[in-house]
């Protein structure tokens, strides 16, 4: 081979070994974009999974426990303060989560506002942890706005499990909060377990009961201070084929989380106003009937459309179906769904507010809605260590009420010396188990002979 044929040879050997160089830089570039997260600098999802599994792997008889959080309602002060502020907020935990964790843990971001540690279980200090989420609370610099930091904790007994179904099991602990503000941190036990089977069980199993008429609509008789029976209150029982009757608590908090509850909610609606056509035939037009309305349902239907068709299609008087709403349906998107409220009040149906007294902001809600009666539960007079004071404020709602030109409803009236007690306050109707349970259709009406 000639000198020429030989340096063309090497030039050519030269210009792939450069080639194979950038092509390896370009390689280690995506693979080290892949394994952090641009925000923060944590690992990534899958960053963190394969360092936390090869840790693991390294250190197979130290004791380790899988953390995770999550920033509740992170999307709504997104949407508030924006997504730099947002930005921030996550970056900032990024750094507390650092902090909390000992040389050999390791953090990342797993999902959005979602993050996970794992730690070995002798350094873990829940004091410390606590500590650097309660100061993420405070991050905006809004008295009237603050974060609030669910952290879920899973001890690993398994290191041979996924670290997928290990970040799973901390986060069920987090979903077991439901709402209790008080807490910061929930351990993972195998109980939550049996509830994610149970919930997967209620999911798989609602269509075909849906289908199949296993859900029945119950009655529960609304009386008034004279005696009479004026209305009742639609709830939903399961007749479940194997489990027996399922009470509302075992399934509707499950379907409502998976957006489900529509579905529920419509065919409850329907059940109602055939009943009240039914009724209207037999010459018995005094009686009416309240249905639930979920805050999911303005999400899934024009409920003006759906309510407004169904009592024309069954020739029903709009002001028999009475429609209960919690405070909670206000809590989003208030505008809109007041227009709604306000519609479906001006065509004729009658507006209940129910659990009164529950929430936050039950005095706003009598300054922006019209409606036409009030619901209090008699268990805000039993949950409390000042009876008394308890007693005053019921009588001044119900004065309140009154002045507003609306009924009022007591619900879980137990025994005789609550309704006379309710009757002196001024309370119009009762509702509780000392008239009766929730029951059958056919039972409420050989009852109350309809």
């Amino acid at each position: 081979m000639d000198i020429v044929s030989r340096m063309f040879l090497i030039g050519i050997l030269i210009l792939l070994a450069v080639i194979l160089a950038v092509e390896v830089c370009r390689y280690r570039k995506k693979q080290s974009v892949a394994e952090y997260d641009s925000l923060t600098g944590l690992y990534s999802r899958e960053g963190f999974f394969e360092k936390a599994k090869e840790k693991i792997r390294r250190n197979p008889n130290k004791k380790w426990c899988m953390v995770c959080t999550d920033i509740r309602n992170f999307k709504l002060a997104n949407d508030l303060f924006g997504e730099e502020m947002g930005n921030k907020v996550l970056t900032d935990q990024a750094k507390r989560l650092i902090q909390g964790t000992c040389d050999e843990g390791i953090c990342g971001r797993i999902a959005g506002d979602r993050f996970a540690m794992l730690i070995p279980k002798a350094s873990f200090q829940t004091q410390q942890i606590t500590e650097e989420m309660v100061g993420l609370q405070y991050f905006i610099n809004d008295t009237s706005y603050k974060f609030h930091i669910f952290v879920g904790v899973y001890e690993i007994t398994d290191p041979k499990e996924s670290i997928q179904v290990m970040c799973d099991k901390a986060n069920m602990a987090i979903d077991s909060f439901k709402g209790d503000y008080s807490k910061v941190i929930a351990y993972y036990d195998e109980k939550m377990l049996d509830r994610l089977i149970h919930e997967k069980n209620i999911l798989s199993e609602f269509n075909d009961a849906l289908v199949s008429g296993q859900f029945v609509m119950y009655l529960q008789p609304q009386i008034s201070n004279a005696g009479i029976l004026v209305g009742a209150e639609a709830i939903v029982r399961w007749h479940h084929p194997s489990k027996g009757i399922l009470m509302p608590a075992d399934f509707l908090g499950i379907i409502e989380k998976r957006g489900y509850i529509y579905r529920l909610d419509r065919w409850m609606w329907e059940q109602a106003v055939s009943k009240l056509a039914d009724w209207k035939k037999r010459g018995q037009e005094d009686i009416s009937i309240s249905v639930n309305v979920s805050t999911k349902d303005f999400y899934y239907a024009d409920l003006y459309k759906v309510f407004t068709s169904l009592v024309e299609a069954y020739e029903v008087e709009p002001n028999k179906l009475h429609i209960e709403i919690t405070e909670t349906v206000f809590m989003q998107d208030i505008g809109a769904r007041l227009t709604v409220i306000e519609q479906l009040r001006d065509y004729g149906f009658h507006l209940e507010i129910d659990d009164f007294g529950s929430g936050y902001s039950s005095l706003s809600m009598l300054k922006d809605i019209e409606a036409d009666t009030l619901k209090i539960d008699m268990t805000f007079l039993e949950e409390t260590n000042n009876p008394i004071r308890a007693r005053t404020i019921l009588c001044s709602i119900i004065t309140m009420a009154k002045e507003l030109g609306m009924t009022v409803i007591t619900e879980g009236v137990q025994n005789r010396e609550h309704e006379e007690f309710l009757a002196q306050m001024g309370c119009d109707i009762f509702q509780g188990y000392y008239y009766a349970m929730p029951i059958p259709v056919e039972e409420f009406e050989q009852k109350y002979g309809l």
